[in-house]
């Protein structure tokens, strides 16, 4: 069974010169491997410019000023006096982006005839996630607002007040790209809050509290991405702003409980569980070699296809150890190899160095569970 190199999209400010530059980028560095798709994230920092804007838009004010210098800089929202907050207050505004950015991958594709059945992927963060970093800002910073990290639990009960309007705005958006291009685009949902939400729950253990919580918030935003018919992966995350995490996983048993959740809900609604993302190394990190850090990936679904976050640019050996670490662990041949995030926050040379650990990994002849 072959692997594919996912990468999962983020670039270097300095690469991200145009849309077909970008695309071109992830073609090249794949060296005729497959992919899983060919990403074009529009910013390097994840959400950041997207946060920057909301300060422009009548809707909001700032509570907390923050420039994003790190986890403890990031500025809080509110919403302001006597306005009522509607999806267009929260919206991506990314529509018109994306068509261009389809039409230069069609272009791309003509050019490229290894990427015919691929589609292009596109950034979506899960609306919890967004609806936290607009209003909490800076108190997730240790990783999720609860307990010691709420540092105003008004501004959590605000967010959480809102979530419906940030669900709807990101629904829109993907409804109407899906309805022009749906058989060209994929959406990388991404949820940093429901992953970094589950490690801390296990230093809590409060696992069984909010675990099912987590996922009945995630699992309903896929039902609801499935119903539009839009093609969706998904993306766990320990975060990455300035290439550092914001808690370390013991193990992955955080991310199987949370996927153990996950999954029932999903296949009650005949909703097929979509590819994940697990990540295994974290910040600047390696992947761990510990069998037991693997371990709790035993007790995982087997209807889970899986991508091995376990890429490290600074040794392919160790990174290949890890991935076997990891399909032994799982059970199965992973869908993927990949970075435990994306490139946005490393140099030019480090995003190369990724880029060519990622695909010399996915060939590598482990021998684990070869078809």
């Amino acid at each position: 069974m072959t692997r594919y190199a996912h990468f999962v999209g983020s670039l270097p400010e300095a690469l991200m010169t145009s849309d077909r530059d970008v695309m071109q980028w992830f073609a090249d560095q794949s060296d005729g491997w497959p992919l899983t798709a060919v990403p074009r994230d529009l910013d390097s920092g994840w959400v950041v410019a997207y946060l920057r804007a909301l300060e422009g838009r009548d809707a909001f004010d700032v509570i907390r000023a923050g420039d994003y210098a790190d986890y403890s800089d990031m500025r809080s929202y509110g919403v302001r006096a006597g306005h009522v907050l509607e999806p267009r207050d929260v919206a991506m505004g990314r529509v018109e982006r994306i068509t261009a950015i389809v039409s230069e991958f069609e272009s791309l594709q003509r050019s490229r005839p290894e990427l015919a059945d691929k589609r292009v992927q596109i950034s979506q963060p899960n609306p919890l996630d967004l609806a936290l970093f607009v209003f909490a800002g800076a108190a997730v910073s240790p990783g999720l607002p609860m307990g010691p990290a709420v540092r105003n639990l008004g501004v959590l009960v605000t967010a959480l007040r809102h979530l419906p309007v940030f669900t709807d705005a990101v629904l829109q958006e993907m409804s109407e790209v899906t309805a022009r291009y749906g058989d060209r685009v994929v959406w990388q949902v991404e949820s940093p809050i429901a992953t970094l939400g589950m490690v801390k729950a296990e230093r809590l253990r409060a696992q069984w509290a909010l675990g099912p919580l987590l996922a009945r918030q995630l699992g309903g935003f896929l039902v609801r991405t499935h119903e539009i018919g839009a093609a969706t992966t998904l993306h766990l995350c320990y975060g990455d702003h300035k290439h550092k995490n914001l808690l370390t996983p013991r193990s992955l048993a955080p991310a199987v409980h949370l996927l153990g959740h996950l999954s029932p809900l999903l296949r009650k609604r005949a909703v097929p569980l979509p590819v994940v993302h697990v990540p295994c190394a974290y910040g600047a990190d390696p992947a761990p070699l510990d069998p037991a850090f693997y371990r709790p990936l035993q007790r995982l679904d087997p209807g889970w296809q899986l991508i091995a976050g376990v890429v490290s640019p600074d040794d392919v050996d160790d990174s290949i150890r890890a991935l076997t670490l990891f399909e032994q662990a799982s059970g199965r041949t992973a869908h993927g190899v990949a970075t435990a995030c994306g490139l946005g926050r490393r140099t030019i040379e480090d995003a190369r160095a990724a880029a060519v650990a990622t695909v010399t990994t996915a060939r590598a002849d482990v021998g684990v569970f070869a078809d």
